[in-house]
């Protein structure tokens, strides 16, 4: 893969990526063209199995069809992703993140990387940490140099609360350690708990349900977007 457009695509992942599962589901397409008129640039595909965390959500097929010119960004929560990432690469997909939790997570980023040299374009093959997974567990993955580090506040297979400070002070220690790494943050983002996060610096935030659900989603994904 040219290096040079690999560089690109990291250099667009900033701001907000917003958590399009979190949109009425009967009306997808209608929502993903709205955030587009908002000025969103990147869409966040929460990708659910119902093994490696309860709830079941988005497979290929709608990465493929919400396609309005804006990154799609696809978090696989999905117990055994080196299956599955061939053919989210082949659905469009232009960030595919794996647990370091699942299984085979490190063979899972090397296919990304096969698939997107396949496809001809660049793909960042990212790396998704709960908050429960300490960096020494994980020397091998980290040492891919994924393009991306995903880093959980919370963990979607429990009912804790968000650890915003914990999971700030992952950001600062990651950008010692992944320098070049684009870093996202995800989980417990809102509003309110924005301006500390924002401290800490992140490459990307994540956050769906806080601008789905709020009264006017455009303003609120708009004010997110200017704490940014």
């Amino acid at each position: 893969m040219d290096t040079s457009a690999l560089a690109a695509l990291k250099s667009r992942c900033r701001g907000v990526s917003l958590g399009i599962m979190a949109a009425d589901q009967g009306h997808l397409r209608l929502a993903a063209r709205q955030t587009a008129a908002w000025g969103c640039k990147i869409l966040h595909f929460d990708v659910m199995d119902g093994v490696f965390v309860p709830a079941m959500t988005a497979g290929p097929a709608n990465v493929k069809v919400l396609n309005n010119g804006q990154l799609r960004d696809v978090h696989l929560m999905i117990d055994a992703p080196l299956t599955q990432v061939a053919s989210y690469v082949a659905a469009g997909a232009d960030m595919i993140t794996v647990h370091a939790e699942a299984s085979n997570a490190g063979a899972a980023i090397t296919a990304i990387r096969d698939a997107a040299d396949k496809a001809d374009r660049p793909v960042l093959a990212g790396l998704a940490l709960m908050p429960g997974t300490s960096l020494e567990q994980v020397p091998d993955l980290l040492a891919l140099s994924p393009d991306m580090i995903l880093i959980l506040s919370l963990d979607p297979r429990t009912k804790n609360p968000p650890d915003i400070k914990f999971a700030c002070a992952r950001v600062a220690e990651l950008r010692q350690i992944a320098p070049d790494a684009v870093l996202a943050f995800d989980g417990g983002v809102t509003l309110e708990t924005l301006p500390e996060i924002a401290a800490a610096n992140p490459d990307m935030i994540v956050s769906g349900s806080a601008v789905f659900g709020a009264k006017n989603p455009q303003s609120a994904f708009e004010a997110m977007a200017d704490a940014c």
